[in-house]
């Protein structure tokens, strides 16, 4: 089984720019009672070398997000009150990843890596910073419905 998730887009047909607040909406199911998503965002160039732009990461049983206080690309997490995971029903999560600015070029690719562990050797953690694993394991559906709300400036014709 995999133990993380990757999404590339095409080859960019032209400069991309991205400033700002960044958030994955993931819709997803786990067999387990909580669960570490971790999220990380890569520019990846033509010749497949990869670098890490940003990170993201949310402790499911912590998923509570104060609506009022959030706005698109910034959920509010008070992280105040654990609830379990409920086991094999679809949830919906808001992981905010560190804020940025980017400048992806022509020709780049831009991928998001999922995982729940990022202390595997083959996983490339953000500045060698990792998460201290759940410790439940779980079987893991994403669903489609998942977006990642990428804050891009709009160039002038």
């Amino acid at each position: 089984m995999p133990v993380r998730l990757s999404w590339s887009t095409a080859p960019l047909e032209a400069d991309l720019d991205m400033v700002g607040h960044l958030e994955l909406r993931l819709t997803a199911a786990t067999t387990g009672t909580d669960i570490g998503w971790i999220a990380l965002l890569q520019d990846v160039a033509p010749d497949g070398s990869a670098t890490e732009v940003t990170q993201g990461w949310l402790r499911g049983a912590l998923r509570e997000v104060d609506e009022e206080a959030s706005r698109p690309g910034r959920p509010v997490l008070p992280q105040r009150h654990p609830a379990p995971v409920p086991p094999d029903e679809t949830v919906d999560y808001r992981i905010p990843l560190v804020a940025n600015a980017r400048r992806f070029r022509r020709g780049h690719r831009i991928r998001l890596t999922l995982t729940a562990d990022d202390t595997r050797p083959d996983f490339p953690a953000m500045l060698g910073f990792t998460h201290a694993v759940v410790g439940v394991e779980s079987i893991d559906t994403v669903h489609s419905s998942s977006r990642l709300l990428l804050p891009v400036l709009q160039t002038r014709p």
